[in-house]
């Protein structure tokens, strides 16, 4: 599937930040373990080492003192090529520390020609930019910048009218629109991204202010009655913030998250208006993209710092749109609801129960935080077209492996 080019991006790097990353060695096939070995040694080819401490704020520590295995670890990255092929990098904390990270793309993709991005473990969001996008509201409702979520929505916005006029508009809120429940006509998983008429893809390539013409879209429910997931509901998040605070949405983000939270290297592509897009246009590397599942297993805090409020936090991972469909069942990882632009779910693991809560984007792009076990996980990956039995891949590598490795 191809996105329509964005109009302009906008490149955003605050200091130069050159990533630590590990080619995946390539595996030589499995030797015969040495005799004097107390256990079979895994295949050659990755050995495991301790993350680098590259000064990004990340605690880092031996995957064995936080009671990690490190030979399901190294069975893990032994396995990538076969098992998981559709994996670029993976980045695992466990107990806060980061225990492991490893960027095994070689090559980059078409959509890091959006940003001109060169570096390996820079990767784009898609559709995980929007649990940001949530966590930007929740920021400003403590800034002061919004009120609560209860606030209309409309009110919000800068725009004076809206095309297909119902009352019922008038009656948006805030929190409708974290939840996908707006009620406006809009569908676009069925046709889905790789059809030519999927209607985002229509509207990308169609309009120019992507907030007011997703507003100017007809009615076709009461809002906060239907679900209907729409990349351009979190686009226009970002058009409120941009509308209200003091600051520019780019340079709110800076001050009040990404700076504290020692991110100093981040890809943007805008809109056609010039907005960064909220909905699927963040890039950063994988071991920033974890930081925000520590951020949201820590209670809002980041290495001692409040970020976002604990009641933000736990409104956020709750599911307040109740979701079940069939194919989900068929995961590793089981899909229960929707939460503030976080889904919820959980794994299945030798007969015990995992509650779990996932930012997710387009092509497998997955930050899943598992609070149980004190785990976080961000995996990118380059399933843009995937295929039935690739979607699953990332939900079953945490499953088999990383769980696995922890109890």
């Amino acid at each position: 599937m191809k996105f329509p080019k964005p109009v302009k991006y906008r490149r955003l790097v605050m200091a130069c930040l050159v990533p630590v990353t590990t080619i995946l060695a390539a595996c030589s096939g499995g030797g015969a373990a040495p005799q004097t070995a107390p256990e079979p040694l895994p295949p050659v080819g990755y050995v495991y080492s301790e993350p680098a401490d590259n000064g990004d704020g990340w605690a880092t520590a031996d995957a064995a003192a936080e009671a990690m295995s490190i030979a399901t670890l190294e069975a893990l990255m032994n396995a990538m090529a076969d098992e998981f092929p559709i994996v670029d990098s993976i980045a695992i904390a466990r107990r806060g520390k980061l225990v492991l990270h490893e960027t095994v793309r070689e090559t980059l993709n078409e959509f890091d020609g959006w940003v001109s991005n060169a570096d390996l473990d820079m990767h784009v969001m898609f559709s995980a930019s929007k649990s940001l996008a949530s966590l930007a509201v929740g920021v400003a409702i403590d800034e002061g910048v919004f009120s609560d979520v209860s606030q209309s929505w409309l009110a919000l916005l800068p725009y004076e009218d809206y095309a297909n006029w119902d009352e019922r508009k008038a009656t948006i809120t805030l929190e409708d629109v974290l939840t996908m429940r707006h009620g406006l006509a809009w569908n676009e998983w069925d046709p889905p991204y790789s059809s030519t008429d999927n209607q985002m893809l229509r509207f990308y390539a169609s309009e120019t202010d992507y907030s007011k013409a997703f507003f100017d879209q007809p009615m076709a429910h009461d809002p906060g009655t239907q679900f209907a997931y729409s990349t351009p509901a979190s686009v226009s998040i970002g058009q409120a913030i941009e509308h209200n605070a003091p600051i520019a949405l780019i340079d709110f983000g800076f001050v009040h998250v990404f700076g504290p939270m020692d991110i100093t290297n981040v890809e943007v592509f805008t809109t056609p208006t010039g907005l960064p897009d909220l909905g699927r246009g963040l890039f950063l590397t994988t071991r920033d993209f974890l930081k925000f599942g520590q951020l949201y297993l820590g209670s809002g805090r980041w290495n001692g710092e409040r970020i976002v409020s604990e009641t933000w936090i736990d409104a956020s991972v709750h599911a307040h749109v109740p979701l079940g469909w069939t194919e989900p069942e068929d995961f590793d990882w089981q899909v229960t609801g929707y939460g503030y632009q976080w889904w919820t779910g959980f794994f299945e693991h030798d007969g015990e129960r995992f509650d779990a809560f996932a930012a997710r984007g387009h092509g497998e792009q997955v930050l899943m935080v598992i609070p149980e076990l004190e785990l976080v996980v961000a995996v990118f990956s380059p399933a843009f077209e995937a295929r039935d039995d690739e979607v699953t891949q990332v939900f079953r590598l945490i499953n088999e492996y990383v769980i696995e490795a922890v109890l």
